[in-house]
């Protein structure tokens, strides 16, 4: 049964988890089956892919009922105004009607009219939806109605094989720093997109599964753990470098993606990072803007960043890692701080996010 097959609990026990929140099968424009896929992944280090193909949960119902693998329930969601994920469906639900069936990419609905709609019927499942790619032409997101207090999650980055996420990726992750700043706490993920390997001898770019990893922190590895871990901020993105980022204040210690309350003093925030071969700037973000930085090489570091905050002033504090060069190889979901903001701008085009022309 379907809902049998992605209940399974992989792992009992709590810790971190390696996993790709978009993938593709031969269900829609991938060349792998999905056993085979799931196969790829696990020999690529993963412990869990989301199986996100076009318009279509085929691929689904073909999974091995017997695999010792996780593979989260997906679907994206294909407009020609752009790309959403789901995660967790249960089987099939009516507000796949006009939805799933053949075609790559459909048009809105009638009986929604917006996306609006269509993701509050998906909450009301119980559901997760994740803006995928926003500003990667020529998938970038064009809902600019949006309201964003209706999604969850954000792709911040996609697919480091294609040339366009050197402009796309960072331009999203600076709107999802005014996000932040306004007050929403979206959770950034991100996924390979992965259809098949690269092919340079057809001029093909490809993917990697796991290339952006999305490191999760869950009680235990499950489709339900994995995403009640999403709902709850603990995760980070990164193109290589594994670390755990933790914050101190009174006593208390507190895992990433916490919301600290109004608390005053001074906070510690602390990073564990294993061996590292080259340089690299441990750098702490605070509302959006570095505050401070540290560069390590070599054996395994614990670095401390010590912070006075004020009970009465709305704060978050993620962690980027960057190379020599400024190249971002990992960020962090937020701590928050202080009193919880209430946005006052509700629509994706409040933001003016930068939408470049879509290549001929």
């Amino acid at each position: 049964m379907f809902g049998q097959k992605f209940s399974k609990v992989i792992n009992h026990k709590a810790g971190w988890y390696r996993g790709d929140f978009h993938t593709h099968t031969h269900a829609s424009d991938g060349i792998y089956p999905a056993d085979i896929l799931a196969g790829i992944a696990k020999a690529e280090g993963l412990d869990f892919i989301a199986i996100t193909d076009h318009n279509t949960i085929a691929a689904l119902y073909e999974l091995s009922d017997n695999l010792d693998f996780l593979v989260i329930p997906g679907l994206e969601i294909t407009f020609d105004k752009g790309h959403f994920n789901v995660f967790g469906m249960n089987g099939w639900h009516d507000w796949m009607q006009e939805i799933c069936g053949d075609q790559i990419e459909v048009s809105m609905p009638v009986r929604y009219e917006t996306v609006n709609k269509l993701v509050q019927e998906i909450s009301k499942d119980g559901l997760l939806s994740s803006i995928n790619h926003p500003l990667l032409p020529p998938w970038d997101w064009l809902f600019d109605d949006t309201d964003l207090r209706h999604i969850h999650c954000l792709e911040l980055w996609n697919d480091l094989y294609w040339p366009g996420h050197v402009t796309g990726n960072p331009a999203a992750v600076a709107m999802w720093t005014e996000w932040l700043n306004a007050g929403y706490r979206i959770t950034a993920i991100g996924g390979s997109d992965y259809h098949y390997p690269p092919r340079p001898e057809e001029n093909k770019f490809g993917e990697r599964l796991g290339m952006p990893t999305t490191y999760v922190y869950a009680e235990e590895l499950s489709t339900a753990g994995i995403l009640d871990a999403l709902r709850k901020c603990r995760a980070y993105v990164t193109k290589g470098p594994q670390f755990d980022f933790r914050a101190e204040v009174n006593g208390k210690t507190y895992e990433m993606g916490a919301s600290l309350g109004a608390q005053s003093g001074a906070v510690d925030f602390i990073v564990t990072i294993p061996y590292q071969p080259k340089t690299v700037s441990v750098q702490l973000v605070k509302n959006g803007a570095v505050i401070a930085r540290e560069q390590i090489k070599g054996r395994d570091i614990g670095i401390q960043f010590r912070q006075e905050v004020d009970a009465s002033v709305p704060e978050w504090f993620r962690l980027d890692i960057t190379d020599k060069a400024g190249d971002v190889l990992a960020i962090t979901n937020p701590f928050f701080l202080g009193p919880r903001v209430k946005p006052d701008r509700y629509h994706y085009i409040d933001f003016e996010p930068h939408k470049e022309s879509s290549p001929s």
